[in-house]
């Protein structure tokens, strides 16, 4: 029996419009709204009179698809004024595209004949899934709205906010999955979860987990880079022969918006946090020299501030302390231990055990007095803000100390008496434990903030 062969020209052929809706959804995905937009007004313009009332309105509404995506990708609806036209004027461009595409839907659903009655049911089946995709937009922006306003906050509850986020990526995980909105589906799903993955690794360094903190920073920036590729490999292709979209060549080409450059910064922010938090783990894995490049690369070298305050301010000691009551099930001590590993809850005094110590080990005669302030300030140390002093005079020495997590306390130890309204002692505290909660970083959300 002869071979049957299936020749490419027997397969369907694909349609004008759907060729149209997967050039277009792909551009949405590179970030090119100007063109994707463009694109959506010269078919409704130049070709109109050769199709029905429901592909018209849907040009239409892709649109101002287009422009509602470039708008949220600027970051610029964040904390504007309701009067001033920002975010109100995108909750509402999105909230009129869930009305015209449910109009859509409704369109399409009740057309029985006509000469494109799979058209028809096509753009009914796309303007449903879209619908849940407008829905899921305006959900994100009132989360971003509420992580901006974090910034703001003394206690940030980072286990909660990650909480919040996994419920929302799981309502969507199964909306808008046509093949034709791969691309949008894609793009939506790798924004939710590399923020996902960052808010959950700060989550997981302010407990002082290590291996879960990595795998969620690694999975972030695998997602990141593999974002950031779309927008380079459309610059060498307009490097080459113009950037062509759409069949014509033209001279705007994608460039990353503000939302990717902020989940960039974000990464930034973290691997330097993590590079902190585990740097007696992390230098086990190279040698000093090499150590100190590799930190001098991130984007805030915390050991080098810490080298350079205790320099010019004569502390002895800067420690951040973990309190690890509560943490039994967690906590193994510095570096990777495997999980079933059984290994004694630390009691007494190491119960306080100091992640980082410089410019050596932790000063031991210093701890009965340290964990004894903490304790007995618990209540001012815990509101995130207050500095709390004391001078102890049998020692003659000063310790300032302020929560920067929950559980951590950021300690500098003098062994001579200080000014309790010391101002680079104070300024530096306050800076570093605003720069590892990330609250400068949140509100950063909004455009232009300084």
């Amino acid at each position: 029996m002869a071979n049957v062969q299936v020749s490419q020209s027997s397969l369907p052929p694909v349609s004008i419009e759907q060729a149209f809706l997967e050039t277009y959804f792909h551009a949405l995905s590179q970030f090119a709204y100007d063109k994707a937009k463009e694109f959506a007004e010269k078919d409704r313009d130049s070709r109109k009179t050769n199709y029905g009332s429901t592909w018209t309105s849907l040009l239409n509404s892709l649109s101002h698809l287009a422009m509602a995506e470039k708008m949220y990708a600027s970051l610029g609806y964040l904390g504007q004024k309701k009067w001033f036209s920002g975010r109100e004027s995108l909750r509402s461009t999105y909230s009129s595209l869930l009305t015209e595409l449910r109009k859509i839907e409704d369109t399409g659903r009740q057309a029985v004949g006509g000469t494109a009655p799979s058209l028809e049911k096509l753009l009914a089946h796309l303007c449903g899934q879209l619908s849940s995709f407008v829905a899921a937009r305006l959900e994100t922006m009132d989360f971003y709205e509420t992580l901006c306003s974090m910034g703001s906050s003394r206690v940030i509850g980072y286990s909660d906010v990650a909480v919040n986020l996994a419920a929302i990526i799981q309502r969507h995980s199964k909306s808008f999955h046509h093949p034709i909105l791969t691309p949008l589906k894609t793009s939506f799903s790798d924004e939710l979860s590399i923020l996902y993955h960052l808010i959950q690794a700060q989550a997981d360094m302010s407990i002082w987990c290590f291996l879960p903190a990595l795998l969620h920073l690694h999975e972030a920036h695998s997602k990141l880079n593999s974002w950031g590729a779309i927008v380079q490999m459309a610059k060498e292709q307009s490097q080459k022969k113009g950037f062509e979209l759409f069949g014509s060549a033209s001279t705007k080409v994608p460039q990353v918006p503000p939302l990717h450059q902020w989940l960039l910064s974000f990464k930034a922010a973290l691997v330097s946090k993590f590079s902190l938090y585990f740097n007696e783990t992390l230098s086990k894995q190279s040698s000093p020299p090499e150590m100190k490049t590799l930190l001098a690369k991130t984007s805030c070298d915390y050991m080098a501030k810490f080298a350079t305050f205790l320099r010019k301010s004569d502390a002895t000691n800067l420690s951040i302390v973990l309190d690890t009551r509560g943490l039994e099930e967690t906590y193994r001590g510095h570096g990777y231990h495997h999980p079933a590993a059984k290994t004694e809850p630390p009691k007494g005094l190491d119960s306080y055990p100091a992640i980082v110590s410089v410019p050596g080990e932790r000063p031991q005669h210093h701890w009965p007095n340290l964990i004894m302030i903490m304790n007995n300030n618990a209540a001012d140390m815990n509101t995130m803000e207050r500095i709390v002093y004391f001078y102890d005079k049998t020692f003659q020495s000063t310790y300032y100390m302020m929560r920067i997590e929950p559980k951590m306390t950021l300690v500098v130890i003098f062994e001579t008496k200080r000014a309790e309204k010391d101002s680079y002692v104070n300024t530096f505290l306050t800076e570093i434990g605003s720069q590892l909660k990330n609250n400068k970083l949140l509100l950063n959300l909004k455009p232009g903030s300084k």
